[in-house]
């Protein structure tokens, strides 16, 4: 029986799921890319990984099922008592079967997004629901099988049997279509028809503490916790001796898979990850000072790009196996630029901005790399530009001059002013061309020994890039342009100058190149490769390289090596073109796509070997090549829209993975999701992303969404897209993605529809139709009153045209009587200023008069009766009379008071009135005060003296009651 066993788990090697279709490089540090905590926003530890069909990664994480789409990470749904997932298994439907702490399920994504787990726990009876960690899950045919050390559960046909072990179980293998369990007291088992079968001397198993078993041609290998390898066939176990068995014993087992070349990669809790081929021999060794975040391995498997996904106590990492392209590290790499590498005696160097350094690249290729590191040179800590085998000897060219590398240190040959990289002169083996910062040098070769001579006249421009032709000197400055130097026999002085630049025919003067191709000077453009014309002397574009390499990109580098292959760096894109036997060129970019944005710029350098390795110089390292390992660059792959939510009138999902952010118990019909929005949710936010992880950061994306766009968007590093103000209509978002080897995925869609305004749907049609009825009912009933309307106007007009023309006459009529008034006014003003005059001419007589009546009686008053004899004093008594009845001017008085009424709308009579104690003459005092006279003009009025005008004032003020400073003459006219 257990020859049976063994010859079908040899046979079961061809179909055995584990053996991965991937290859890992032998020499260099595959490229990993570290995911800490911090980036997936989860827990550190990591117990399982599995890829879906459309290419999705799904981690068991402390905290649930976490998925990850090359650009964001969700954690996606739970086990129900919310315990640490700790085993993953798929089946050909997408549906994730899940082992958990104390509870295994399922989950598969709902429409909306959403997964949707599935507790099986509740299939089991009470008694066997108290059990740990499920460990492994794995799908096989049509049934699940759930391991824990305590139980084992087959799930089939909705039912679970239940395997109880009686000392617990240590271990579960899925070897090919077999199942077997190590019992930690009945030693290795077989499951066949849900029933443990002892293997036959299975006990020999017990206490190995198996981590691992693979079927070899050689047996069934077996991988333990701490002693390393064994094989078991024929009943017998046998150590299986390998170059790791130091490592794998002391840093202890955790898991391990199986390539497809026949590299095994093994897990280990202390060491990293650890890779040896079927002889045994250590292939790699990538542990924390490799790159790798985290030592402690749980688990490994690789997806449909060949990548090998690790995860981590703490974190996960990714390592791209598959690639052609590797990191030359040690355990004493530190971050540095390379300038230039390059490979003497069995040693590699590296000229850096740190100085220069070797490792023994021979024990390095090996694979004996624990004690192999590079190794600085002594003498030399800046700058190194350039480093070079000529005859014999090894030059290094840096800042402070030029050096001879002996052993592990540097010897001075010349103290410069800076060293660019050293060339010998064509027909002249023993002289060496050393171009510097401010000119060229020259050294020659005596007694096996280069010996500095002196600086080259004529020349003192930068000579960083020089080639060389039969007769001259080709010099390039980066931006002045071209020199062809030629110098004198005795090679001392410049004997020949000529200057090429934009004028002569380059697209540019700036960041021209010179390189040597097969015999041919050649200069690298902004604009394609170009050459000179050899009748003309003009720069042309050179035809060969045009047709492969086109006139739009900027050429940093052109190099042959001697496979009839040629190297370049054209714009962003590293290349290499072969020749083929009917002389044309093969151009293959893909391998190199990793390669962009890593050289220094201004110092691109790619060193070739013989035997096929190809060294890249970068700001990141120093990068290895190797053709011999292959990898497909178009595989398919899909874009994904991650997330879609309404922005306005607040964020609300529409379609999500991540775990509990949409509304619980949604009951969905459909296959697909199709959601209606109302107006006011018509903007909308999408997040997508490619399920392609190889420079995920570097993915570009294009978008169109149908229906309101009509054209593809541009390509993009942009992930998410939003819209806003989108009308009603029926949409359709599109995305697909592109890769750093310019492979479109296949793209992703959303449909949705967004209705129209509450005032453009069908009830608001019929609604605005029955309204237009109304409407033109309304219009119609308004026009017929308005006839009516206007006919009753047209009589209202008439009438109203009548009383307009009556209204006119008596307007003329006003007119006229106004016209009547205002001559009978300017009448009456002309009486009153005539009036006016006359009472003003009259007084001024009578003033006049008076005065003269006072003098005669005051001439009269002066006669001396006593002397004056002859005088008639009888005659003078009746003229003084008289003179006083004049004075009195009663008949004067009654004319003036009679006219002045008439001016001052009867002053007299008003004054009187309001005070009836005012004497006649106070009357007339006031009046002649209304006429503005002053004390002295009314004094002959009164026929008094001014005196007793003051008096009569002084009177009259206590009459009318006035204070003692009121005006009088103001009351009066005011009066």
């Amino acid at each position: 029986m257990t020859k049976c066993i063994i010859r079908f788990l040899v046979v079961s090697i061809f179909f055995l799921p584990a053996i991965i279709s991937a290859q890992i490089k032998k020499i260099g540090v595959p490229f990993i890319t570290n995911y800490n905590p911090k980036t997936y926003k989860a827990a550190s530890e990591n117990w399982d990984v599995l890829q879906d069909s459309k290419g999705m990664m799904f981690f068991a994480n402390h905290f649930g099922i976490m998925q990850f789409d090359g650009v964001r990470w969700n954690i996606v749904t739970q086990p129900e008592n919310k315990s640490m997932v700790r085993s993953l298994a798929i089946d050909k439907n997408d549906r994730i079967y899940v082992g958990a702490q104390c509870d295994f399920g399922y989950t598969f994504q709902l429409p909306n997004g959403q997964y949707k787990y599935t507790s099986l726990v509740k299939l089991l009876p009470v008694s066997s629901r108290n059990f740990g960690d499920v460990l492994h899950t794995v799908v096989r045919n049509n049934e699940v099988i759930f391991f824990s050390n305590e139980k084992i559960f087959i799930y089939k046909n909705n039912k679970i049997k239940v395997i109880e072990s009686t000392s617990n179980f240590d271990e579960f293998f899925n070897v090919g279509t077999s199942i077997y369990v190590l019992d930690n007291r009945k030693g290795l088992l077989k499951l066949k028809d849900d029933v443990l079968i002892p293997v036959e001397k299975g006990q020999q198993f017990l206490g190995m503490k198996i981590r691992k078993a693979f079927a070899t041609k050689d047996g069934l290998m077996l991988l333990t916790q701490k002693n390393g390898l064994f094989i078991y066939k024929n009943n017998l176990i046998k150590p299986f001796v390998t170059e790791a068995d130091y490592l794998l014993k002391q840093y202890q087992i955790t898991n391990a898979i199986l390539f497809s070349d026949g590299y095994l990669g093994i897990g280990t809790r202390q060491s990293g990850l650890i890779v040896i081929d079927s002889t045994g021999h250590l292939i790699q060794h990538i542990n924390k000072q490799m790159g790798l975040q985290n030592e402690y391995v749980t688990n490994l498997k690789t997806d449909k790009e060949g990548n090998l996904w690790v995860t981590l106590k703490e974190g996960i990492s990714l390592i791209q196996i598959s690639l052609p392209l590797s990191r030359i590290l040690d355990t004493s790499s530190s971050e540095t630029k390379i300038y230039c590498s390059q490979i003497y005696q069995n040693k590699l160097y590296i000229a850096t901005d740190n100085g220069l350094f070797w490792m023994d690249w021979q024990a390095y290729k090996n694979g004996k790399r624990e004690n192999t590191h590079f190794q600085h040179i002594s003498g030399m800590s800046e700058n190194v530009w350039n480093v070079g085998v000529f005859g014999e000897s090894l030059l290094a060219f840096e800042k402070n001059g030029i050096y001879e590398i002996k052993g592990n240190s540097a010897q001075l040959l010349a103290k410069t002013d800076g060293a660019w990289q050293g060339i010998n002169i064509p027909n002249h083996p023993d002289l060496l061309l050393v171009g510097g910062y401010n000119g060229m040098h020259l050294l020659k070769k005596m007694n096996d020994s280069w010996v500095y001579q002196h600086k080259i006249k004529g020349f003192q421009e930068s000579s960083r890039i020089i080639v060389t032709d039969n007769e001259s000197i080709w010099l390039a400055h980066g931006y002045k342009g071209i020199y062809k130097i030629k110098f004198n026999k005795t090679f001392d002085a410049v004997s020949d100058l000529q200057f090429y630049n934009q004028e002569s025919g380059f697209p540019s003067s700036l960041f021209l190149n010179t390189f040597k191709i097969n015999n041919q000077i050649l200069f690298g453009t902004t604009k394609g490769i170009y050459k000179q014309d050899k009748t003309s002397k003009k720069m042309i574009p050179d035809a060969v390289f045009k047709k492969y390499l086109g006139l739009e990109n900027h050429i940093r580098l052109l190099k042959a090596d001697n496979q009839n292959n040629i190297w370049y760096v054209s714009g962003e894109n590293t290349g290499k073109m072969t020749r083929q036997t009917n002389g044309n060129f093969t151009v293959e970019e893909l391998p190199f796509r990793k390669l962009r944005y890593l050289y220094v710029p201004g110092f691109e350098n790619i060193q070739t070997t013989t035997n096929g390795d190809v060294f890249f110089g970068t700001q990141d390292g120093l990068i290895h090549y190797n053709a011999t390992k292959n990898k497909s660059y178009q595989a398919k792959y899909k874009a994904v829209i991650s997330e879609v939510k309404c922005i306005l009138p607040k964020d609300s999902l529409l379609f999500s993975s991540r775990y509990d952010v949409l509304p619980k118990n949604i009951k969905l019909d459909k296959n697909e999701l199709t959601p209606v929005l109302s107006h006011s949710n018509n903007a909308l936010h999408f997040s997508f992303a490619s399920l392609c992880y190889d420079e995920a950061d570097a993915t570009k994306y294009e978008y169109w969404l149908e229906g309101f766009e009509e054209k593809w968007s541009d390509w993009s590093l942009q992930t998410e897209k939003e819209y806003t103000n989108l009308p009603e209509n029926e949409y359709i978002f599109h995305v697909r993605a592109k890769n750093i080897y310019d492979v479109v995925s296949e793209e992703a869609i959303f449909k949705f529809e967004i209705s129209p305004p509450w005032y453009r749907t069908s009830w608001a049609y019929i609604l605005y139709l029955l309204l237009f009825g109304v409407l033109i009912y309304a219009i119609i009933k308004y026009q017929k009153n308005l006839g009516e309307r206007d006919r009753e106007q047209l009589i209202l007009n008439q009438e109203k045209e009548l009383l307009r023309n009556r209204a006119e006459l008596n307007e003329q009529k006003l007119a006229l009587e106004q016209q009547n008034m205002a001559i009978m006014r300017e009448n009456l003003e002309a009486t009153i200023n005539l009036k006016n005059a006359k009472v003003a001419s009259s007084t001024v007589n009578l003033i006049h008069l008076n005065e003269i009546l006072l003098s005669i009686k005051e001439l009269i008053g002066q006669i001396d009766k006593k002397n004056d004899a002859n005088v008639n004093f009888s005659l003078l008594t009746k003229i003084n009379r008289l003179i006083d009845h004049e004075l009195q001017g009663d008949q004067h008085w009654n004319e003036f008071e009679e006219i002045f009424n008439q001016l001052h709308d009867n002053f007299m009579q008003r004054l009187k009135t309001s005070f009836p104690e005012l004497t006649p003459r106070d009357m007339r005092l006031c009046a002649y005060l209304r006429m503005n006279f002053n004390t002295k003009e009314i004094a002959p009025l009164l026929g008094i003296s001014v005196r007793g005008v003051e008096d009569t004032r002084y009177r009259i003020r206590k009459k009318l009651q006035l204070s003692s400073d009121a005006n009088i003459t103001e009351f009066i006219l005011n009066f």
